[in-house]
């Protein structure tokens, strides 16, 4: 019998979302109605999200397709049709939900409410953090040092940065405290690092983040708070000799002579404050 011809046979076509996900790990509140008419409100866990849909997992209620529920997240309220359920192996569910309030979004659509600059002259506090992010422009996770952080976003030194306007999310870990967000990156320096404007922190992590906060202001009003603005200071000129190379580098531009002598009072500044702690 002849092999049946590449045209007859029948390739199946899987259906495409119609949005990217991005893998985020936050703590909501989900309530509504069970599949026995009992009304619950219960702790669950994102496991990826988009600007319309969430994908979570650890619901104790069962649900239905179709059933109309509530989602909280850092303070916001949005309500969802269940598009499919699964069970889990601890007899917890897991679920697809898909927004029905047109136009509306826990996630993307806040920070278009943002106008730029809103948020930033919150103050910032310098730390140092480890964090760990997923973004769309890489398959492996963004691994970075977090330097400072306040009420609307934070700043992550790191080699490897998404582009300006993307949204990320990953897990922050400060004093042995882990929060998970999702942020919008409104800086970006290849190899220097990224500036994030917070998006959503969960249920749980604006009162971690309130927290971290309290203790950081405390230490930073102490009397060893110039070390700490020192070693700010320190990291934001880390950041300006990476950006100056990059532009030398990049761009071919002639360096004229005064533009040596600037970097050479530079140097005779930064070895005077060096011998000033060796004294």
């Amino acid at each position: 019998m002849d092999s049946p011809s590449r045209s007859n046979v029948h390739v199946p076509v899987l259906p495409k979302r119609r949005e990217a996900r991005l893998p985020a790990t936050l703590s909501v509140r989900v309530l509504g109605i069970d599949a026995q008419g009992k009304a619950f409100h219960q702790a669950a866990v994102t496991q990826d999200i988009s600007t319309s849909g969430v994908r979570l997992t650890g619901l104790a209620a069962k649900l239905n397709p179709g059933d109309i529920v509530g989602l909280q997240s850092s303070g916001e309220k949005c309500r969802f049709k269940v598009s499919w359920v699964e069970k889990n192996a601890d007899d917890t569910f897991a679920l697809g939900l898909q927004c029905v309030e047109k136009g509306k979004s826990l996630w993307r659509e806040k920070l278009q409410q943002i106008a730029p600059g809103d948020r930033r002259n919150a103050e910032r506090y310098p730390c140092n953090g480890s964090v760990s992010l997923r973004s769309s422009s890489f398959a492996t996770p963004i691994w970075g040092t977090l330097r400072d952080i306040g009420e609307g976003g934070c700043y992550v030194q790191c080699v490897n940065v998404a582009p300006a306007g993307e949204i990320v999310s990953g897990q922050f870990i400060l004093n042995g405290v882990q929060i998970n967000g999702v942020a919008e990156v409104r800086t970006s320096r290849a190899t220097v690092g990224m500036g994030l404007m917070w998006c959503d922190l969960g249920w749980d992590g604006q009162e971690k983040l309130a927290n971290i906060l309290k203790a950081l202001s405390v230490n930073y009003g102490e009397t060893n708070s110039t070390k700490v603005r020192a070693l700010a200071q320190l990291d934001k000129l880390h950041q300006l000799v990476a950006a100056l190379r990059e532009r030398m580098e990049s761009n071919h531009t002639l360096v004229d002579v005064q533009m040596i002598g600037r970097l050479t009072d530079a140097e005779e500044k930064l070895s005077t404050a060096l011998k000033s702690l060796q004294s």
